[in-house]
């Protein structure tokens, strides 16, 4: 990743594997994240779906919620070597945006390195 993508970043991300049940066109999948924040996810996965689709997102975050995150997101682009899906929020609440950005920003002093 080049200097401008990370600059154009909204969102911090942060490293953290949680597994995402997946829905989209009457299909369902699962997939592990590698990482999340307030904006979106990649996920890795075998499933190779177009740029533009949309999905249908649950996922918990034990750390932070003990409800299950339900968003929906826009695949935006497709790893290569990883196998993956970056996966752009297209709806979720207010509430659980502030939440992900919250884990972001205190990420570090909630493992005990900050």
């Amino acid at each position: 990743m080049n200097s401008d993508t990370s600059d154009r970043r909204l969102h911090t991300r942060i490293p953290i594997s949680v597994r995402v049940r997946i829905e989209y066109t009457g299909r369902e999948f699962t997939a592990d994240s590698v990482n999340v924040s307030a904006g979106g996810m990649f996920l890795l996965s075998e499933q190779k779906l177009p740029v533009g689709t949309r999905l249908r997102l649950k996922f918990s975050v034990p750390i932070i919620a003990k409800y299950p995150f339900r968003a929906e997101g826009e695949v935006v682009w497709l790893g290569g070597a990883d196998q993956g899906l970056a996966i752009r929020f297209t709806d979720i609440s207010d509430d659980d945006r502030s939440l992900l950005g919250e884990l972001a920003e205190n990420y570090d002093s909630l493992l005990g390195q900050g």
